[in-house]
């Protein structure tokens, strides 16, 4: 449920001095939803007396505790505002200034994070691979090292991998894909990077337990991200190797995230997981995409990109369509897709207003139908 007193994701215009209106759009992003009740209720229960500064406080204590049950087995914590920051000292912790980070072109880190990694790993790299929907295969990975050469001094040490989970096109890694990908990594001695900016829309998609998608496929140290989902400002980066957690307990004061009042990121952690929160409010966006890509295909000239497997949706929309939306005050983010027509990107998010859904399958109810068979590789929701 959303927090009473904030607003849904939905389009407003907002005044701007000098009278211009700054248009947001529905379904634009889960970043923007408001922090879900059980978070706030913990970041005001927590807002009572006295604690120890710098992380030496009650609910930060806990949290190694509750993510290595979480996680079934010891995992160490470090509480970052973002998932710039997270990806960041994550990295930086397992590339030396003269490493190399493999990933794909179009992960995050490498179009929207300002070379966070290369900072935080005081000059590290990153090279670029191709795949599908974002994913990386270990056929591409084997080769890439190959291609670049393992101990060859006139090449950057080949140090890490980072992938994300779920994909900037929104397609899931399944475990077997993370334990091929992890094996081939290891093998060159490559430690292996998760950005889990959407981790539990995948967990909740994939039907696993947080184990099975981390450190038993192999995963090294991971980007554990929960604005997306419900709370304020509160990721974390998570290590189950006491090695890499040694070096991340001094990078992560140096980078001035050791927070003097950590308690109230701790608190929204800590709430984040009991009664299984992050599962909940995952499956719930998860439902709001996959009612809104229902709808989508019933629609004539509806281009779906990506499979659907967690809380976004790509799609090219016919002009038909893009009008009946619109006169139901429902505007969407425009995105670069490749196709025939007008791409744009759809996230929605655990407390998407049900008129909104609700309006959006009128308004493809109201254009023609399609009389295409579905294509089965954008079938999976």
């Amino acid at each position: 449920m959303c927090w009473k007193m904030l607003a849904q994701n939905s389009a407003v215009a907002l005044p701007e001095p000098g009278g211009r209106k700054i248009v947001t759009f529905h379904f634009n992003s889960d970043n923007g939803v408001p922090v879900c009740e059980q978070v706030m209720a913990a970041l005001i229960s927590c807002n009572h007396g006295i604690e120890t500064a710098y992380g030496a406080d009650q609910y930060t204590a806990r949290l190694g505790p509750a993510f290595s049950d979480f996680f079934e087995r010891e995992a160490f914590v470090f509480p970052v505002p973002t998932g710039t920051a997270g990806n960041g000292l994550a990295l930086g912790a397992i590339t030396p200034p003269y490493g190399t980070i493999f990933c794909h072109e179009g992960a995050h880190i490498v179009t929207t994070e300002a070379g966070a990694p290369e900072f935080y790993s005081g000059g590290g790299r990153m090279t670029l691979l191709s795949g599908d929907h974002d994913k990386i295969s270990a056929e591409t990975l084997a080769q890439a090292l190959q291609n670049h050469g393992i101990g060859n001094v006139h090449h950057m040490a080949a140090s890490a991998i980072s992938l994300t989970q779920a994909t900037e096109a929104g397609v899931v890694y399944e475990p077997a894909e993370l334990q091929e990908l992890s094996a081939v990594a290891h093998n060159a001695g490559l430690k292996v990077h998760v950005d889990g900016a959407r981790l539990a829309n995948a967990i909740a998609h994939l039907g696993v337990s947080p184990a099975e998608a981390t450190w038993k496929s192999g995963v090294d140290i991971l980007t554990f991200g929960t604005t997306k989902n419900g709370t304020m400002n509160a990721e974390a980066v998570i290590t189950f190797d006491p090695e890499i957690a040694g070096r991340l307990t001094f990078m992560h004061k140096r980078a001035g995230h050791l927070f003097s009042k950590m308690r109230y990121m701790s608190a929204q952690l800590l709430s984040y997981l009991e009664g299984d929160v992050w599962h909940r409010n995952a499956s719930q966006a998860n439902r709001n995409a996959a009612r809104v890509v229902n709808a989508l295909k019933q629609c004539a000239d509806v281009q779906v990109a990506y499979p659907v497997q967690i809380n976004e949706v790509f799609a090219m929309l016919p002009p038909t369509l893009t009008e009946a939306l619109r006169q139901r005050e429902i505007q969407l983010r425009p995105w670069n897709l490749k196709g025939a027509g007008q791409g744009y990107r759809l996230v929605m998010s655990y407390c998407d207003s049900a008129d909104d859904i609700r309006l959006f399958e009128e308004a493809c109810g109201s254009v023609p139908t399609s009389r295409r068979p579905l294509d089965p590789d954008n079938a999976d929701v």
